[in-house]
């Protein structure tokens, strides 16, 4: 059992240091108490998460000496996506100078968008250099039955793709076998060292955890930079659009308004009920030409004057807004 001591700590430190981590009802409190082998963390069968800091609890387990920090589920129900995040990464404080290996603990469950989502903020809060230090486990392995753990997996595409991420691979622990069957612990510890020792006894530093953290920073920045641009775009065509609209409508109106008065005025002009020329008695002549011819019926030929100097009129209009009712017509197309 030395030898374990010496080969896990190889950087001097004289415990093995295990990270719990995972999606909120995932199991990670029971199973650090299932690797501790006593209720070192708090457990409750409840609808809302239960730890709410990390914690840590350390002790002698199978001859290895271990350090393990419980943290709070991803996507809390009780604090907020930034508190959650702030609290995470007290797990790399807590285990200074940095955790020798990550267990993700993941419950057999059928994958939906927010499991998706919580397991990327596994990548997202540590980076992907964690998955240098990560081994999958997988909690609650009995309600597999019969199902071998790695056809569970394989059914989730981004499942399956996550725990191959894990250079640690992924280990199964069956709740039901209580604390007194040891041999699954054994056998995760067994697959701890071997990945402790494939990274020569390097572990998780802080220098990785605050580029995990600008590279974060970055990717937002550019995410929100982008949004607003886009947003600013967007604004700009919309009341470039407005505004031609506007016009449109303007034109339009101001069409319809000389089309009318022309047709009018070339229809009366034809009748004969103006003249020519300015003057008080032109304008008292032309009322009462109209009103006579108010009184009696039109004859054919003075319907064809009227008709005639209508179009007349109104097709000067029509030639002069010409380009205006093309330009509506293509935009109706």
């Amino acid at each position: 059992m030395a030898e374990k001591d010496e080969s896990a700590a190889a950087d001097g430190s004289a415990a093995v240091r295990l990270v719990l981590l995972g999606p909120t009802g995932s199991g990670r409190s029971s199973a650090g108490n299932t690797i501790l082998g006593r209720a070192a963390f708090c457990t409750d069968v409840s609808p809302v998460s239960v730890t709410n800091r990390c914690q840590r609890a350390g002790g002698c387990v199978e001859g290895w000496s271990l350090e393990v920090i419980d943290t709070p589920g991803f996507f809390h129900t009780c604090l907020t996506p930034d508190e959650t995040r702030t609290e995470l990464r007290r797990c790399v404080d807590l285990s200074e100078p940095g955790p020798h290996v990550f267990l993700l603990v993941l419950r057999p469950c059928r994958q939906t968008r927010e499991q998706n989502a919580a397991l990327d903020c596994f990548s997202a809060t540590f980076g992907p250099q964690a998955f240098r230090y990560t081994i999958a486990l997988i909690t609650c392995g009995d309600t597999l039955n019969t199902k071998p753990v790695e056809d569970f997996l394989k059914e989730s595409e981004e499942l399956w793709a996550l725990v191959s991420r894990c250079a640690g691979g992924y280990h199964v622990f069956d709740n039901t076998k209580g604390h007194e069957e040891r041999s699954q612990v054994t056998t995760l510890l067994s697959k701890a060292d071997l990945l402790i020792q494939r990274n020569a006894g390097a572990h998780y530093t802080c220098d990785m955890f605050l580029q995990a953290v600008a590279t974060a920073r970055h990717v937002q920045q550019r995410i929100l930079g982008e949004g607003a641009e886009e947003f600013q775009r967007s604004e700009e065509v919309g009341q470039r659009r407005q505004e031609e609209e506007d016009g449109r409508k303007r034109a339009e109106s101001l069409f319809w308004y000389e089309f009318v008065t022309a047709m009018g005025r070339g229809a009366v002009e034809a009748s004969g009920v103006l003249e020519k020329g300015k003057g008080k008695g032109k304008k008292v002549k032309a009322v009462q030409r109209a009103a006579a011819i108010a009184s009696t019926p039109l004859s054919i030929t003075t319907a064809a004057k009227v008709m005639g100097g209508a179009m007349r009129e109104g097709t000067k209009v029509l030639y002069k807004h010409k380009k205006t009712l093309l330009h509506k017509q293509n935009d109706n197309k």
